[in-house]
């Protein structure tokens, strides 16, 4: 099995650094995320009202974009990029750790988990999955009956929280637990997480819009549910990380267990819109986590081929990290230098943002497929389609050609409603095309008054 982890956990790192060094958008939603850290980084607020006829999703709490802008000096994929990899590479080593003095074996599950398909993908996501996985894995290893590690499990949880509040789900089953076998235990580390909790708040209501944040993270957060996807989702679940909860499950230690139960209550929130192979990164850590303890104590020796059978599995029938990957495609961080040579001072429309954000343009809508959904639910009112039909973009960019949107799959058709795709094809032509960027301009030149 190491052979097998060690090769494709060492491809996952090559290629994570590679992105870190590109300092550009990888997967879809990043820009977004780098957006809200420069505008925290220049002193703004992406929570407060956003400038006439621009939107900024800033659907995160503010965890991710703190960490984004303390970066914004180098770059605006560097500092999050970078927090990401180190907190997935910290899981790995909690992984090797907990398998003692077996440290052969212990490598070897170090690196099956680098090389889960969702790891691989997500590991170094310029979003806040990574940070709450790892934060949430922290508190669930650390609490114990000194203070001292109650404070640290009660910060980690109330941060991981903080940096995405569906950690919450796996925390609650791990506290019950406690709080049914270790009761001392899961007071203190509530009590340390209740006063984390406070701080934190305290010093988020003091910088940001209060009712922006509301409205952000709340308001915007309520997608339309979407049972029809969860099916697909469940699938996809088992055949890039079943056999590693199956596993898992055999665990004697009980904390674990209930590891293993919240990450699939996570799971579950993936039947709506927009969800994808993230929803299923909590039961990824928890269960390569109880493999370690079953791992340690097995004799059979179909336990190490039945993992490395299950990431050659997920290497063959995903593709993670490729471009032709069927699910969490990543796109080369260099294509933003196409878009170098955009005018700074024209709007541009991008349905993934970072390629602009790479280029110090602030993008018109930074999140087209959040923005797309709230037009389609009433809730904002759509000024940008007119402004295309008017040619007042100076170009529109997208990761797939508008002239085929029918056959794309279909979180395109999410992001490009049928009306908005329409009025591109309309009042745009394409000028270039490459891997995931499609660069329309205007058919015709607006002349304005007094020009």
């Amino acid at each position: 099995m190491l052979v097998v982890a060690g090769a494709l956990a060492l491809r996952a790192v090559l290629l994570w650094l590679f992105a870190l060094m590109a300092n550009g958008p990888v997967m879809y939603g990043e820009g977004a995320v780098a957006h809200a850290g420069a505008i925290i980084a220049r002193g703004g607020d992406p929570y407060g009202p956003a400038r006439a006829g621009t939107f900024v999703a800033a659907n995160y709490s503010p965890l991710a974009y703190i960490v984004s802008a303390l970066g914004e000096s180098v770059g605006p994929f560097f500092a999050l990029r970078l927090a990401s990899i180190v907190a997935t590479l910290g899981v790995a080593v909690a992984i090797a750790w907990r398998a003692g003095e077996r440290r052969l074996q212990g490598l070897a599950l170090a690196a099956s988990f680098l090389a889960l398909v969702p790891v691989e993908v997500w590991g170094p996501a310029h979003r806040s999955d990574p940070l709450a996985i790892a934060l949430t894995a922290l508190a669930v290893l650390t609490a114990g009956p000194s203070r001292g590690r109650a404070g640290i499990a009660g910060a980690s949880a109330a941060l991981a929280v903080y940096a995405k509040p569906t950690s919450l789900l796996p925390l609650a089953v791990v506290f019950a637990y406690l709080l049914w076998r270790e009761r001392s235990v899961a007071l203190r580390t509530i009590a340390a997480a209740a006063v984390t909790a406070l701080v934190v708040g305290a010093i988020t209501l003091a910088r940001f819009d209060v009712a922006g944040l509301f409205d952000h993270v709340v308001r915007r957060n309520q997608l339309p549910v979407d049972l029809g996807q969860l099916p697909s989702l469940a699938i996809a679940c088992l055949i890039a990380i079943g056999v590693f909860i199956a596993v898992g499950l055999r665990t004697q230690d009980g904390r674990l267990r209930a590891y293993v139960a919240g990450g699939a209550l996570v799971l579950l929130l993936g039947a709506r819109e927009g969800a994808t192979i993230n929803y299923f990164l909590d039961l990824s850590v928890a269960s390569c986590l109880a493999v370690v303890t079953v791992a340690t104590r097995a004799q059979s020796p179909l336990l190490p081929l039945a993992l490395a059978a299950q990431l050659v599995l997920g290497a063959l029938f995903f593709r993670p990290l490729d471009a032709t990957a069927t699910t969490g495609a990543w796109s080369d961080p260099r294509r933003a230098a196409l878009a170098s040579d955009l005018a700074r001072t024209s709007p541009h429309l991008a349905e993934e943002s970072g390629v602009l954000v790479a280029n110090g343009i602030d993008p018109i809508v930074d999140d087209l497929f959040l923005w797309s959904r709230l037009v389609a639910s009433g809730a904002i009112v759509d000024d940008v389609t007119p402004r295309i039909l008017n040619s007042e973009f100076a170009t529109v960019i997208a990761e797939v050609p508008l002239e085929g949107l029918d056959s794309a799959p279909a979180f395109e058709r999410q992001r490009w409603s049928a009306t908005l795709a329409r009025a591109v094809l309309t009042a745009y032509r394409l000028d270039l095309s490459a891997d995931h960027f499609y660069k329309y301009v205007p058919r015709r030149i607006l002349v304005r008054h007094g020009q």
